[in-house]
């Protein structure tokens, strides 16, 4: 373990249950960034996309609302 990741976990100990809620959020945003700049799109992810939006814009969808009455019903 590096002295900065020692140190910060130090510090972490010393934050309220509050304090340590608002750290998880941003840690969590500033994960959820940096996965999403990091993510490739590979042949068959790019493949299903361009399937998709052609269905979507041939009207072949079905909204959210439209799939609960259904699943519901």
């Amino acid at each position: 373990m590096s002295q900065a990741l020692h140190s910060a976990i130090e510090s972490l100990n010393a934050l309220s249950l509050e304090e340590k809620h608002q750290l998880w959020q941003i840690l969590e945003k500033s994960i959820f960034q940096a996965e999403e700049e990091n993510w490739i799109e590979d042949d068959d992810t790019i493949a299903e996309i361009r399937q998709v939006r052609e269905e979507y814009i041939r009207g072949e969808y079905v909204t959210f609302d439209q799939y609960l009455v259904k699943k519901l019903s």
